[in-house]
């Protein structure tokens, strides 16, 4: 009887751990964690920003006039067209923006209210801004 409960307990127990869900990668920017997975992707940031900007004139999508970068999740750049709050208090962070996969430069447009745990610095955290029009020359 006790070899089966043990068993049992066992069991649960790798189950547990081996049932957990693994978070993709998270990257922030101006990290060097940033900088060696950026260099892993074959869009560097400025290229997919250039990508963001192209998207968000071509599908008219609401912004501030500016984006925002914060972080690389697993193979995406995130980009943000809207200003959102994050709370360095709870270290919410959403995952709603302009996703583009830094190997295959795919776009997509994800709106969520999924949050990960993310912690910003306050005093030396700064955003990779860019400001969003034409091209000089297609005016």
């Amino acid at each position: 009887m006790y070899k089966v409960i043990k068993i049992v307990i066992i069991m649960g127990i790798l189950s547990s751990i081996f049932s957990c869900k693994v978070e993709k990668d998270i990257s922030i920017y101006r990290t060097e964690e940033f900088k060696k997975k950026e260099q892993t992707f074959k869009l560097s940031l400025d290229e997919a920003g250039q990508k963001c900007i192209e998207y968000i004139l071509k599908e008219e999508i609401a912004n501030d006039g500016f984006f925002d970068l914060d972080i690389i999740y697993g193979d995406y750049y995130i980009f943000k067209p809207k200003w959102e709050p994050y709370n360095l208090k709870t270290g919410n962070y959403n995952l709603s923006g302009i996703w583009i996969n830094g190997n295959t430069g795919e776009i997509k447009e994800v709106k969520t209210n999924k949050r990960i745990k993310v912690i910003l610095e306050n005093t030396s955290h700064i955003s990779y801004t860019r400001r969003i029009e034409k091209d000089k020359e297609e005016n």
